[in-house]
């Protein structure tokens, strides 16, 4: 499925959440993901909101910490202070649980890029990069329920609309900061914003990590419109409705895009470094890619290192391959892709529920498929072979189309 999300009054990540829970991802699902973290301290609900012309959705974060203020504010540390987590705990605290396996790679690609953004601004290294403990419990929340959003939506392709910037300031923790702030804009490298003349934070740091970590710039694309969702953020200004609103819909078949190919050949590459290389190519935002071997001049065995992205991604992309590919360099070429209408149903088995993803083209079925993931998770919990589970999911989504046209 694809999203278009449309900040019309910025984005946090209590928005985001509100929106793709007001579009109709499971609240309660959502929740149950979040509370897989084992971190205690917070509740959550939603509650409905108006800004300006707009009916949406508020999603409230309740942290135990008397006077904390939801959504607003510069919530990252940099000192040495006792009740900072750095980066490297909280990405020890996702990588141990029991996250899907969608939601903690779209968590850790959030906060790792968040991380790295702050690093730039304070010239220090992503790992020594500390949040206040109330600013971390906040962001862990805001951006894995965001990923489990978007995981239970079966969301696989998000473009995103012009960013509008206000002007001003904010006290922080290391006292006054511009806005906006510099970690957003570190973020933001490569995606279309805009000056408004409100004056406030109308993108946090963690709104603009999570638009530069999942998603892409760029206008609505083709697809068929099935429900659209409006989320609220805390602050209701005078000057703008204070919301971003989410489309979802389905890909058009036989919708031809352009795509990148990025390539480079490579022989130091070990085999331990290359899972660690593709993870990086994806956080970027790579659409996919893949390692071949290939056999290189002087009749040396290397690896081929091939991947695949949009036009608006490929310098981001590009250096994810120069920094973790072991390479000088690399060729670019712009290719055609062709794509069927992509939708996902749920189906039930004996081992829990599955996702199936379905590809169409002028209402013909041409390629159907288990999502591995929640095949792979329910064989570890069920201990049964993966391809039982898979097996399992075919045969009931065959029974319910087979009762489907029952009389």
């Amino acid at each position: 499925m694809r999203a278009f999300v449309d900040p019309v009054g910025g984005i946090a990540g209590d928005m985001l959440v509100a929106a793709l829970v007001d579009a109709g991802a499971p609240l309660d699902a959502v929740l149950a993901e979040v509370r897989k973290l084992g971190v205690a301290g917070w509740s959550a609900r939603v509650e409905p909101a108006w800004r300006g012309p707009f009916a949406a959705t508020r999603f409230v974060v309740e942290l135990d910490v008397h006077g904390h203020d939801h959504g607003h504010g510069h919530d990252h540390d940099h000192g040495h202070d006792t009740h900072c987590r750095r980066w490297a705990d909280i990405r020890a605290l996702i990588e141990g649980s029991s996250l899907g396996e969608g939601v903690r790679r779209r968590s850790l690609a959030t906060f790792s890029l968040l991380a790295e953004a702050e690093g730039r601004v304070h010239g220090i290294p992503a790992e020594q990069v500390g949040f206040h403990e109330v600013g971390a419990v906040d962001s862990l929340v805001d951006i894995v329920a965001a990923a489990a959003a978007l995981d239970l939506l079966g969301i696989d392709d998000i473009v995103v609309g012009p960013l509008p910037l206000g002007g001003g300031s904010v006290v922080g923790a290391h006292g006054r900061i511009p806005l906006p702030a510099p970690a957003t804009v570190e973020c933001l490298r490569g995606f279309v914003v805009e000056g408004i003349a409100a004056r406030g934070e109308t993108v946090t740091p963690t709104g603009a990590a999570l638009v530069a970590a999942l998603m892409r710039p760029g206008t609505m694309p083709a697809m068929r419109v099935l429900r659209t969702g409006v989320g609220a953020g805390t602050w209701d200004p005078a000057s703008h409705p204070n919301v971003v609103r989410v489309i979802l819909g389905e890909g058009e078949a036989g919708a031809a895009a352009e795509v990148m190919e990025l390539r480079a050949e490579v022989d130091g590459l070990t085999g331990e470094a290359v899972p660690p290389l593709l993870e990086a190519l994806f956080a970027a935002g790579a659409i996919d890619a893949y390692v071949t071997p290939v056999l290189m001049k002087k009749g040396r065995p290397g690896l081929l290192l091939t991947a695949l992205c949009a036009q608006a991604e490929a310098r981001v992309v590009g250096d994810a391959l120069l920094r973790h590919g072991c390479t000088l360099g690399y060729r670019a070429t712009r290719c055609a892709r062709e794509v069927l209408a992509r939708r996902h149903e749920r189906v039930a088995t004996p081992f829990g529920e599955v996702r199936m993803k379905i590809g169409e083209r002028d209402g013909a079925i041409l390629h159907l498929a288990p999502e591995y993931e929640d095949c792979a998770r329910l064989a570890v919990a069920g201990g049964a072979p993966v391809v039982e589970v898979m097996a399992a999911a075919l045969l009931a989504w065959s029974a319910g189309r087979a009762g489907s046209y029952s009389t």
